[in-house]
């Protein structure tokens, strides 16, 4: 039993025989789970998810844009940018209004709550990030860099 993996994970290894490289992965898949489990509770806090906060924090850095270029900015569907804009501007986060070139065309805007958000939670979210690898060392850091850039480059490659 390998005391860093999750029960799924620990059963996914036991059947595929496990060792080096499966460690490795199935490690990573449940530390990236625990990591999103802390995060989710954390911006639950301020009535948000990931997703809200990287809609926020796209239309904060580039105020004015469509929906549309937000969903591509940060990678989500059309229809996905829709509900997480929507909870947004119901929130009073964000607000909508119509592009001045184009007034069928809807803009998104950063409220001055929004802004209040993001300068409250920035630093806690900072502080929050350096307590996950607080006692590892910057060789391993960059180590781990090293690996997961292999790691992302393998994932892409084509076959």
């Amino acid at each position: 039993m390998i005391s860093i993996l999750d029960a799924k994970h620990q059963l996914l290894r036991d059947r595929t025989g496990g060792g080096g490289s499966a460690d490795l992965v199935l490690g990573l898949l449940t530390t990236a789970r625990m990591i999103d489990t802390a995060c989710a509770a954390l911006l639950n806090e301020y009535g948000l998810s990931e997703g809200r906060l990287a809609v926020l924090l796209a239309v904060a850095e580039t105020p004015g844009s469509t929906p549309a270029r937000i969903a591509d900015r940060i990678g989500v569907t059309r229809a996905t940018i829709t509900g997480l804009t929507d909870g947004l501007v119901t929130a009073g986060l964000l607000s909508r209004g119509a592009d001045q070139r184009d007034r069928r065309t809807l803009t998104l805007h950063i409220t001055t709550a929004g802004q209040q958000l993001i300068d409250t939670l920035a630093p806690q979210y900072a502080s929050w990030l350096t307590d996950i690898v607080r006692g590892i060392a910057r060789d391993d850091t960059s180590a781990t860099i090293t690996t997961l850039t292999a790691m992302q480059r393998n994932l892409t490659a084509t076959p």
